[in-house]
């Protein structure tokens, strides 16, 4: 199963504007995401604001390029090339949320 996160921004009541791209992860990587980050993700969490987002992504983007061995086991469990692609991911959707930072992040189940 797959999860897609993008940003968006309130136009009209009930209207959304997606800004940035859509950022995929793989359901099952999300305790690499917390153990790296912090960040619990959770089917229809609470809405983040982008600014609230950057710290949480710079953390795991810290973590997993400083201490990359910490997390070597994800690498085991989820296949090789794990902690490449959360890197990819936390970058994307920084890069988005620097660009971007009025709007709110929004995930669904691809």
């Amino acid at each position: 199963m797959k999860y897609s996160f993008f940003l968006r921004l309130k136009v009209q009541e009930e209207k959304w504007m997606m800004m940035g791209g859509k950022h995929i992860i793989s359901w099952e990587i999300r305790d690499l995401i917390t153990a790296s980050s912090g960040w619990f993700i959770i089917h229809q969490d609470d809405v983040k604001l982008a600014t609230e987002l950057i710290p949480i992504l710079q953390k795991g983007i810290l973590e997993l390029t400083q201490f990359k061995h910490k997390y070597n086991i994800y690498e085991a469990l989820y296949g090789f090339g794990t902690i490449e692609s959360v890197l990819k991911f936390y970058k994307g959707l920084l890069n988005d949320c620097l660009q971007y930072p009025y709007t709110e992040l929004y995930g669904c189940v691809d």
